[in-house]
C-alpha cells in the first residue's frame, strides 16, 4: 500500500488529488494528509539512501573512483556508447522563516521563488566517425517559425521580460509560413537510451556530489567518451572543472544560437537583414567557427547605437566565455550530443508537480518529494530497488506484513 500511496502523490499534482485517486481507482480511503506523511518519509529515507551512496564514493580510493564500478553493473559496450551528464535548474517555492510574519518597516516584497537543481545522466548509442556527419546547419534553424519562438522562449528564461519585444524580432517574422515536415530535422543528437536523474533543494554542491556518485554507480567512469552539457550558467562549469573535469564540456547549442539571434537582430535595420546576418552567423557556429562571429560582433559593437550596445555586449560576453565549448563539429565527429533537450523536458515534468503560484513548499518538505519524482522519471528504476531493500531491511512487525 505504501508504494500506491507514494506513486499516486508523486503522479498527481496534489496530495488531495492523490488522495481522490486511490478513493475512486483503488477504493482504498487514504486521506490527504496521510499520504503527505508517507510520501514525506518515504521520500527522506531516499534521500538518505543517496547520501549514504555519496559517503561510499569518497570512502573509494581514485584508481576505484576512476575506473571501477560497483558490483552487477552490466557491461555497456562503451565502445558504442557515451555517457552523458546534463545539468539544469527549475524553480518552486519555498516557505523561510519570515512566512506569516508581518512586514518589516522598508522590507522589500517578499519572493518565494528558489532554485531547484536536476541532473541527468545518460547512455547514447553513438560511434565516433572520421569526419563530421552533419556540416551544414539544418534547415530548422533557418526556419523563424521553428527557431525563433524557441529562442524567445530562452530569453524569457534569462529574466529579460516576460514578453519579446517586436524590435528584436521575436514576436513577428516575416518569413512567409509554412508546413514544416518531420523529415526536414535531421537528428542533430546520437540516440538516447538509458536515462537516471538526480534532484535537489541544496546547493549545487549537494548535486555535484550526488551526480558523481551516482555516474559511478552506472559504470560511467569505464566510458571511453564522455561529455557533460549546461547552459552558460557559470556555476555549471565550476561544477565540471571541479567533479567531471575528465568529461567533454560542451555548452547547450540553442542557447548558444539564442545569443547570435539576439545579436544579429540588435545589429540590424529590420528582422529580414537581422535574420540573414542569424543564418550566416549560425552556420559559423554550427560549423564551431565561433572566434569568426566574435570577430564581427567586435567590429560592430564600435559602431553600435545605445540602445542596442548592451545586447551586442551580453552576446559578445557570452560567446567569448564559451567558445571552448562550442566545438560543435567535433561533438557531432565524435558522436556527443550537443543539446541539453533532455534535462530541459525532464525539468518540465519534475515542475509539474513541484511549481505552480499556488504551491508552497517547507524547505526540508521539498526535497524529498523533489526526490522521489527525479526516481519515478528515471528508467533505471531506483524505486523498485528501493522498495525491495526496504523489504528485506525490515525487522519486527513490519517484517511481518510484508510476508503476509
Amino acid at each position: 500500500m505504501l508504494e500506491k500511496i507514494v506513486e499516486a502523490s508523486i503522479e498527481n499534482r496534489s496530495y488531495e488529488r492523490a488522495s481522490r485517486e486511490l478513493s475512486k481507482l483503488a477504493e482504498v480511503e487514504i486521506p490527504a494528509k496521510q499520504c503527505e506523511r508517507v510520501t514525506q518519509r518515504i521520500g527522506s529515507e531516499r534521500v538518505a539512501e543517496q547520501q549514504e551512496e555519496v559517503d561510499r564514493y569518497s570512502r573509494l580510493t581514485l584508481p576505484e573512483q576512476m575506473g571501477g564500478c560497483p558490483p552487477g553493473v552490466p557491461e555497456n559496450f562503451w565502445e558504442s556508447r557515451a555517457a552523458v551528464v546534463e545539468l539544469d535548474g527549475g524553480r518552486m517555492q519555498i516557505r523561510d522563516e519570515r512566512w506569516g510574519t508581518p512586514y518589516q518597516a522598508g522590507e522589500a516584497r517578499r519572493h518565494w521563488w528558489r532554485e531547484t537543481k536536476a541532473g541527468c545522466l545518460m547512455t547514447f548509442a553513438s560511434r565516433s566517425q572520421a569526419e563530421d556527419p552533419l556540416p551544414d546547419l539544418p534547415a530548422s534553424l533557418r526556419d523563424p517559425l521553428f527557431a525563433v519562438p524557441r529562442f524567445a522562449e530562452m530569453k524569457r528564461g534569462r529574466g529579460q521580460g516576460a514578453e519579446a519585444s517586436e524590435s528584436d524580432g521575436a514576436v513577428k517574422p516575416t518569413a512567409p509560413p509554412r508546413h514544416v515536415q518531420s523529415e526536414d530535422f535531421p537528428p542533430w543528437s546520437p540516440e538516447p537510451l538509458v536515462r537516471s536523474m538526480v534532484a535537489s533543494c541544496g546547493s549545487y554542491e549537494q548535486l555535484a556530489e550526488r551526480l558523481r556518485a551516482a555516474a559511478w554507480q552506472r559504470g560511467f567512469a569505464r566510458a571511453q567518451r564522455k561529455a557533460f552539457l549546461g547552459d552558460g550558467l557559470p556555476v555549471n562549469w565550476t561544477i565540471h572543472q571541479q567533479y567531471f573535469s575528465h568529461y567533454v564540456p560542451i555548452v547547450d547549442l540553442m542557447h548558444a544560437l539564442s545569443y547570435v539571434y539576439i545579436a544579429a537582430i540588435a545589429a540590424s535595420r529590420d528582422f529580414e537583414e537581422g535574420w540573414r546576418r542569424y543564418e550566416g552567423w549560425a552556420e559559423a557556429v554550427w560549423q564551431g567557427r565561433v572566434d569568426a562571429v566574435v570577430e564581427q560582433l567586435e567590429q560592430l559593437q564600435v559602431s553600435a547605437t545605445e540602445a542596442n550596445a548592451a545586447e551586442l555586449q551580453r552576446s559578445l560576453g557570452y560567446l567569448k566565455n564559451n567558445a571552448a565549448r562550442m566545438r560543435y563539429h567535433e561533438y557531432r565527429q565524435g558522436g556527443l550530443p550537443i543539446t541539453t533537450a533532455h534535462i530541459e523536458s525532464i525539468n518540465k515534468q519534475l515542475n509539474r508537480r513541484v511549481k505552480g503560484t499556488e504551491r508552497f513548499w517547507s524547505r526540508p518538505g521539498g526535497e524529498p518529494v523533489l526526490q522521489l519524482c527525479a526516481d519515478a522519471i528515471s528508467e533505471t528504476e531506483p524505486l523498485d530497488t528501493f522498495w525491495k531493500q526496504r523489504s528485506a531491511r525490515a525487522t519486527g512487525f513490519r517484517k511481518y506484513r510484508a510476508g503476509t
